[in-house]
């Protein structure tokens, strides 16, 4: 007796893919609603940020040096704890300084994605050396939901940022942080310029007026 076994159809078998796809780490790790609101959530509003403010970074170089930085110091600052992992966010105090000095130089809101880029490579490194990176060593990382540091420490950093931004327009309104201070305005009265003009020496009255000068 010949028994013949029917083959599942598309449905069935599409099904079956998804079911498996579903077990897969990773996926259970990105369809966790404590992972999409610790670490999805973040990392969507960071990449929205960074598309829109950085061509507006005018020293970019230094940023990114900034940014090696905050995360070389999550790295080696980093420890556990009976509470998970910890590490120095240095980002929540290096972008509102910059944001403060800066000014239109570096847009304030770009605080938030490059505070989440410092805590989240540190994180994951930390995540992945204390289960010697074996399967499913990303587990954990954005895990607390709204209450983790990758949600919490970017949107400090964020407000933070936003009071030194107006802070820091009020001060230049006052000459404070101003990188456009004209020499000739601020450093001689009157506008005049020591120097003489090329090709000729200061006259003896002119000497002489100049060491009149306050």
């Amino acid at each position: 007796m010949i028994t013949t076994i029917a083959s599942p159809d598309i449905l069935t078998w599409l099904h079956l893919e998804w079911l498996q796809f579903l077990a897969l780490p990773i996926s259970v790790y990105l369809f966790n609603i404590m992972t999409i609101e610790g670490a999805i959530l973040p990392a969507l509003i960071s990449t929205g940020l960074l598309l829109k403010y950085w061509r507006q970074v005018k020293d970019q170089q230094i940023i990114i040096g900034f940014l090696f930085f905050a995360v070389t110091m999550g790295l080696f600052t980093q420890y556990w704890g009976i509470t998970g992992l910890h590490l120095f966010t240095g980002g929540f105090v290096i972008w509102p300084v910059i944001v403060l000095l800066l000014g239109d130089r570096f847009p304030w809101p770009l605080a938030y994605p490059l505070t989440f880029i410092g805590t989240l490579i540190p994180d994951l490194y930390g995540a992945g050396m204390a289960v010697n990176w074996s399967n499913g060593w990303f587990f954990g990382v954005g895990g607390a939901g709204f209450r983790d540091g990758l949600f919490l420490v970017p949107l400090e950093t964020l407000i933070v940022a936003a009071v030194l931004n107006q802070f820091g327009i009020f001060m230049r309104k006052r000459g404070y942080f101003n990188r456009r201070v004209g020499a000739t305005e601020d450093a001689y009265p009157e506008d005049r310029d020591r120097r003489a003009p090329a090709g000729r020496k200061p006259t003896g009255k002119e000497r002489q007026n100049e060491r009149k000068r306050p």
